[in-house]
């Protein structure tokens, strides 16, 4: 039949095979191929998909070893034959791939093998992918993990007692848990059945995998089910499954990459696997079926099933997560036990390693991940984020992640290259003046605020500094320098020379605080400081200010302040320099937080951002004009250049905020939520005299507390109890000063999370 339906001509040697006929024919011409009559119940869907899928994959990936279909001297893919009995049969012919089979070889049992199997077995759902047959659901057989539940009345067939429960344990979280679940993975039609008895490694080099066999198996279901068939091959030499599992999964991940949920599922869908191999296997010898070629030895599947078990899902989910280099979460769960080791250990290790931890709460949390407004510690808690200003647009938002990792896919390199990110980037400037239309990028605010300074003191030839008392602008030798939040309690001989503090414009608890020429009063102190700095042999080189003034409690200036100083301060030939790493991006209810308060855009001469500004990407920028640009680099700098400043995956996290902050409109809705807090906090002050005041603008507000309004003494212990008290209603907020809440939501909230938090404050407030 093959010599006059095919026209080849060989030898023949028959193939073990658990429900065909198979023939290797070594042909005359030097090729040799299979040829497999199938079974007489065999659904003609089933060789028709079988068939079609191997012309798919050949079609979208030519160089993966899997066995191409032969045509008939007719042209078709399969033919239809009878046997003697008159019964109908299809013949189809595959070509034949070398190599011996995996579970054959034991030095086949490396992780390096079981990696590259995982990463053929990836190649191949990857170009199955888009491949449709509408038989795919129907090829109902045993293997079928998405049909396990019908195993279960074989069960009974088990002997060993203790194995039995264990089945009827995974099975039922199975049906409770692991098949819901992987009904949520992506779905498609899968081989599932690329254990080593199908996969053929190479004689010579038992850690290359040559080929995958066998595809009866097929059908529609979870990309998971590949990975676990890949992962079932477990040596007697063999005593850690989860590492067999890792390396299979690792290599699967490389070239067909896997999702959250999909991990997560991995070490559960293995369990099913294995139990239901072991339900197979007791059940045919009970029944005196033994012997089908390719599960004559299967002790090692209640063994491997045992041993996966004792190991636990915590250990590998963590396991399978670092080997492809997902988030580790932790462990989860009710399990209070291992929650607190795992706590004291990662605690012991970090300060072992990294040095003393510096938190905001007396027992710091261990926060594994984040979504929106929340952030999640290991074990599960979710708590709503009223303090980190860094994520401004919410934690982990999709659109800067897909970003980030699509930059990254393709060039991540730095600006000496021409590249079309970091030139868009400049699209910050868009609404700014002529003045201010050049960026220079950095890594972070702390960097972006010490070039700034840099710059300023190149051009003006002066080396002195302005700041507002309790200014932090910075890590930096320089910016520590103005940043008086960390000297100001020294002695004064002790305070940097060259730089001079103003007071604080304080309107609440300041020396003008109801003086109706307050603006004026607060800014002559600029008047002295200058003053100051010349008796000590030192000119202004610039006025540097947080426009918000977070670090000096989110203190509201008064009207027209910040221009009386900065007219000042450009008088004597200083600049101004906007930090706006804390108060720009539209935190204050416009993008620029120097125009939410009232400084004039041809007031300012650099702005400053950070933090925010690519979502907790490490990117910082300085923004100031193309003459003031060309002559500092003429000047003393020839040569401007940061390694990681301006790299394009910095700037496509830049840019993806950007993108967000327009479509989600955050900036009018930053100032509408914003009013709303606020307005819900005077609310609260009618009933809790604690509150003296609140201020702020967007989404920054300040809350300052006093244990008398009338003298307005600070409630220091009563401010470190409520961020505790918070804390345990699952509410992060964090203090300015000592006595003063900073509140610094994302701007994606809505006034369902101020109802969150006006709650659990008011029930703190009331204790």
């Amino acid at each position: 039949m093959v010599a006059s339906r095919y026209g080849i001509e060989g030898a023949y040697k028959h193939l073990a095979s658990e429900r065909d006929l198979s023939w290797r024919i070594g042909g005359t011409d030097g090729h040799d191929v299979v040829v497999k009559i199938s079974n007489v119940s065999e659904p003609e869907g089933v060789v028709d998909m079988q068939v079609k899928a191997l012309t798919h994959i050949s079609e979208r990936d030519p160089a993966l070893p899997v066995p191409r279909v032969v045509p008939s001297l007719a042209g078709a893919a399969y033919e239809w034959i009878e046997d003697e009995s008159g019964s109908r049969h299809m013949i189809r012919v595959l070509t034949f791939l070398s190599g011996e089979v995996m579970e054959r070889i034991e030095e086949a049992f490396s992780a390096r093998t079981r990696f590259h199997i995982g990463a053929m077995v990836g190649r191949l759902a990857y170009a199955l992918r888009d491949f449709f047959h509408p038989y795919a659901g129907n090829n109902v057989h045993l293997w079928d993990t998405s049909r396990a539940l019908a195993l279960r009345p074989q069960m009974a067939k088990i002997s060993d007692v203790s194995v039995r429960q264990l089945c009827e344990e995974i099975f039922d979280r199975a049906e409770c848990f692991t098949l819901p679940q992987l009904l949520k993975t992506r779905r498609q039609v899968v081989h599932q059945d690329s254990h080593g008895g199908n996969i053929l490694v190479d004689p010579g080099d038992s850690t290359s995998p040559v080929g995958i066999i066998d595809f009866g198996d097929m059908g529609f279901n979870s990309v998971v089910a590949d990975i676990v068939a890949a992962s079932e091959t477990f040596s007697k030499f063999d005593d850690d499954p989860i590492a067999y599992l890792c390396d299979v999964t690792s290599g699967f991940d490389s070239t067909y990459p896997l999702e959250e949920n999909e991990i997560d599922l991995i070490y559960d869908a293995m369990l099913l696997r294995l139990a239901m191999a072991t339900v197979i296997v007791e059940a045919r010898e009970a029944t005196d079926e033994s012997g089908i070629p390719h599960i004559e030895d299967a002790s090692h599947y209640p063994r491997m099933m045992e041993l996966l078990s004792r190991q636990g899902r915590a250990q590998a989910v963590r396991r399978l997560r670092q080997a492809c280099r997902f988030p580790v979460y932790g462990a989860m769960g009710n399990d209070r036990e291992h929650l607190a080791h795992d706590y004291d250990l990662l605690r012991h290790e970090r300060e072992a390693h990294l040095g003393p931890i510096w938190h905001f709460y007396k027992k710091p949390l261990h926060i594994t991940r984040a979504d929106g407004a929340w952030m999640y510690a290991a074990d599960g808690t979710a708590y709503l984020d009223v303090y980190n200003n860094v994520p401004q647009i919410g934690h982990c938002h999709p659109h800067v992640a897909k970003a980030i990792y699509r930059q990254a896919s393709a060039l991540n390199t730095n600006t000496r290259y021409m590249c079309d990110v970091a030139v868009e980037s400049a699209r910050l400037t868009a609404d700014l003046p002529d003045h201010l239309d050049t960026c220079i990028f950095v890594s972070s605010g702390s960097e972006a605020n010490d070039l700034a300074m840099q710059i300023a003191m190149s051009l003006s030839a002066h080396d002195g500094g302005l700041i507002i008392d309790q200014a932090y602008h910075g890590c930096t030798e320089l910016t520590t320098a103005l940043s008086n939040e960390s000297w100001r309690h020294l002695p004064a001989d002790q305070h940097p020379e060259r730089i001079e503090t103003l007071m604080a414009p304080d309107m609440y608890r300041g020396p003008y605080a109801n003086d109706p020429q307050a603006a004026e009063k607060y800014a002559a102190d600029a008047d002295r400081a200058i003053a100051a700095l010349r008796e000590r042999g030192h000119k202004p080189a610039a006025f540097m200010v947080d426009t918000a003034l977070c670090s000096s409690g989110v203190v509201r200036a008064p009207d027209n302040y910040f221009n009386l100083v900065a007219e000042n301060v450009r008088s004597v030939g200083g600049f101004v320099i906007a930090d706006e790493v804390q108060a720009g991006c539209g935190r204050m209810g416009t993008f620029w937080g120097f125009r939410a308060n009232g400084l004039k855009d041809e007031n300012v001469d650099l702005i400053t951002m950070g933090k925010p500004v690519g979502n907790r990407h490490p990117l910082g920028v300085v923004i100031l004009g193309s003459a003031l640009m060309k002559r500092f680099l003429n000047g003393t700098y020839p040569l401007l250049f940061s390694t990681f400043g301006g790299n394009t995956v910095a700037c496509a996290a830049g840019m993806a905020v950007l993108d967000v902050i327009e479509r989600e409109d955050l900036v009018n809705r930053s100032a509408v939520i914003g009013d709303y807090l606020r307005q819900e906090l005077r609310s609260l002050a009618e009933r809790h005299a604690i509150i003296g005041d609140i201020r702020g603008l967007g989404m920054m507000t300040g809350e300052e507390l006093v244990t008398d309004r009338l003298t307005k003494e600070p409630a220091v212990k009563q401010t470190d109890r409520l961020v505790e008290d918070m804390l345990a209603q699952n509410i992060l907020i964090g203090k300015g000063t000592s006595n003063t809440l900073k509140l610094r939501p994302p701007l994606i909230w809505s006034r369902n999370e101020v109802d969150i938090f006006i709650s659990a404050f008011d029930g703190s407030l009331s204790i």
